[in-house]
Order: structure tokens, then C-alpha cells, then sequence
């Protein structure tokens, strides 16, 4: 057997590689990053709607009315055309709604987005949803590799521990290689509009029944819900709770910057909760912490309904029908969109006054 080193010079060229590609996060730094945009090219389309939010935040002009932001239980959990056309109602004038997200959740990748967005555009309104109890860890999101760069994002660690900090810089080094590349020869995929659109919105998951089982199409009129119960009236609000498993400090760190993103920028804040498959029969929203607390914005508001509510007229052997797993199939997107609309158009109402 060759040993693994057979001399000083092949030692010093070893130890010159490994020290290269560790601070190569910092060369780049050193050398000049390209625009952010480019960050995005490289994001694969397996991951979300990555080539989507490039062109919703560097290629789009003007303002947006409202922009929700979050993970995969966004896309699956509101119709954004359907709060569009009923936002242009109300407005009297065509309105403008749209969404950024990745899938799996993680408060730096939501951060990240409403960053860029903010730093080239103008939105009335953010919503957003929290993490649920599907993140059960506390580390960088896991297609982080991809977006996180040197001494840009994030700009400054501190708040942060030490150990969230190695694992930042950990997934910048991953991420460079494959960042360079992009950067010389840009992942140019997805260039047709409507196949973006479509890769956006998750299309394929539309129509899927619950774990595989067969689709069945559902035609469920949303109950009429009264709006002031779909909007939290503080922590103490019966339809509501906050007392889940709080997040670890590393995303909450990250909420408190969303918090300060959205004051420094002067944008209003709202907080949604999307229902997952868990909560069939619940009488209350579920949610891990007291948001509007954990932000620093006292006055957002949380809009949610309880699934005991949305699905009040669902015989109970049909609940699986709204879901393809923890998110909402079309079934469910309908059904919910439908009913939280109006809470969503009176947040809108009370926030641009």
C-alpha cells in the first residue's frame, strides 16, 4: 500500500488544498461576489421555486401589495391568485400579490428572502408563516450551501453561538465550489415562463391524494367564519395557542431579525398559520410561540382558523382528502384560501390606513 503521504512537498501541496477550499468562502469575499442574483440561478428547481423568486425579486418592477413568504406550506396552503383578484375588489384597482419561498422550513432562508426582496422592492404588507412542529432542529436550513455567502449573508453572526456559527460557515464552504461554477457558467434551466410558474406553485402535488392513496376531488363550500375570529386577540385568544415547543435559539435569532428587517424597512407584518394532516378535530390554532413577541412587533397580527372550524362540514372519514401529506393538496388550498381570505384582506385594510 502508497501511504497517504510520501514526502514534505506532497504534505505542503495536501495542506495547501484543504486551507484553500476552507477559506475559500473568504477568497470570494476577498475577490468580489457577483449580485445576488446569481445566487439564485444556482439554486436547483427540486428545491422550490427558486428561479420563481429571481425573477419575483431582481426581474419584476414596482411594488407589491402583499407578499407572503415561507416554506413548501405556504405554496400548498394559499391560492395566490384567488387573494389577487379578491384584493383588486376590494382596492378597485389591480392588485399585486405574490410569494417567495423554498421548501422545508428554516427562519434564515425566510430571512434571506425577505432581505433581497426588500433591498430591490417595495411590499404593503409581509406574511408570513412560522415553523411548525416539523422542524425539530435548530441549524442552518438545509439548502443553505446554496444561498449563504461571506461576509454578505449573513452580514454579521452576532447573537449567534459559537456552534451556529462553524455550522454557517460550514455550509459556505460546501456551498462555494459549486457557487463558482455558477458563477462562470450560470445554470440557465428554466427559462420558459410558464414552466416557472408552474415548477413555482408546486403544481404536481395538486392533484396527489393522501400518502399515494387515490385523489378524490372534493367541492366543500368553506364555511362562513366570522373575520374577527380568524385574527388573534393576543396571547390569551380562545381560538388560539402558543405554547408549543419553542424554537431553539438559533431560528429564533432569525425571527428576531425578520422582526427588525420589518421595522427598519417600515413594512407591516402579519403571521399565518397554514393546517397540517395533525390537526384534524383541533378547536384551536396551534402554534409554537407567541410570534408578535418573539419579532418584536406587538401589533401583528396572527390570522388563523382551527380545523375543527375549516372542516366543520367534512365528514371525518374525508379529512385525508384536503392533504397529500402534512400540506394541502388542491383540495385543501381551495377550502382554506377560500375561508381565510377575508381575515387576509382586513389585515390588509387596517395596515395601509
Amino acid at each position: 500500500m502508497f501511504p497517504a503521504i510520501w514526502s514534505n512537498r506532497h504534505a505542503v501541496a495536501t495542506i495547501a488544498v484543504i486551507a484553500t477550499l476552507l477559506s475559500l468562502p473568504v477568497l470570494m469575499h476577498v475577490v468580489g461576489l457577483p449580485s445576488r442574483d446569481r445566487v439564485y440561478t444556482g439554486i436547483r428547481v427540486e428545491t422550490g421555486t427558486g428561479p420563481l423568486d429571481e425573477r419575483t425579486i431582481f426581474q419584476e418592477k414596482g411594488p407589491v401589495d402583499i407578499l407572503f413568504i415561507g416554506s413548501s406550506l405556504m405554496v400548498r396552503g394559499v391560492d395566490m391568485d384567488y387573494i389577487q383578484q379578491q384584493l383588486s375588489k376590494q382596492l378597485g384597482r389591480p392588485a399585486t400579490v405574490r410569494y417567495l419561498a423554498l421548501k422545508w422550513q428554516g427562519l434564515d432562508m425566510q430571512y434571506m428572502l425577505m432581505n433581497d426582496f426588500l433591498a430591490h422592492r417595495q411590499a404593503r404588507l409581509i406574511v408570513m408563516n412560522m415553523p411548525s412542529l416539523a422542524l425539530n432542529g435548530d441549524s442552518p436550513h438545509i439548502q443553505a450551501y446554496r444561498w449563504m455567502r461571506w461576509g454578505e449573508f449573513p452580514a454579521s453572526t452576532a447573537g449567534l453561538s459559537f456552534s451556529s456559527r462553524a455550522a454557517i460557515y460550514g455550509a459556505e464552504v460546501l456551498g462555494a465550489p459549486r457557487q463558482i461554477v455558477n458563477y462562470i457558467r450560470p445554470n440557465e434551466r428554466i427559462q420558459n415562463q410558464q414552466t416557472v410558474d408552474k415548477l413555482g406553485s408546486q403544481y404536481e402535488y395538486g392533484s396527489v391524494g393522501y400518502y399515494g392513496s387515490k385523489f378524490v376531488p372534493e367541492q366543500q363550500t368553506p364555511p362562513a367564519i366570522p373575520v374577527d375570529s380568524m385574527i388573534a386577540h393576543g396571547k390569551a385568544d380562545p381560538n388560539f395557542t402558543f405554547d408549543r415547543e419553542a424554537l431553539g435559539p438559533y431560528h429564533t435569532e432569525w425571527a428576531r431579525r425578520i422582526g427588525a428587517l420589518a421595522r427598519e424597512k417600515n413594512v407591516p407584518f402579519a403571521i399565518i398559520h397554514i393546517p397540517e394532516d395533525t390537526e384534524q378535530g383541533m378547536k384551536v390554532v396551534p402554534e409554537r410561540m407567541y410570534w408578535p413577541q418573539v419579532v418584536g412587533i406587538p401589533s401583528a397580527p396572527v390570522i388563523g382558523i382551527p380545523a375543527a372550524t375549516l372542516f366543520r362540514d367534512v365528514p371525518e372519514a374525508e379529512y385525508d382528502n384536503y392533504f397529500y401529506d402534512q400540506h394541502f393538496n388542491d383540495n385543501g388550498k381551495e377550502i382554506f384560501t377560500h375561508a381565510i381570505a377575508p381575515a387576509i384582506l382586513e389585515v390588509y385594510a387596517n395596515s395601509v390606513r
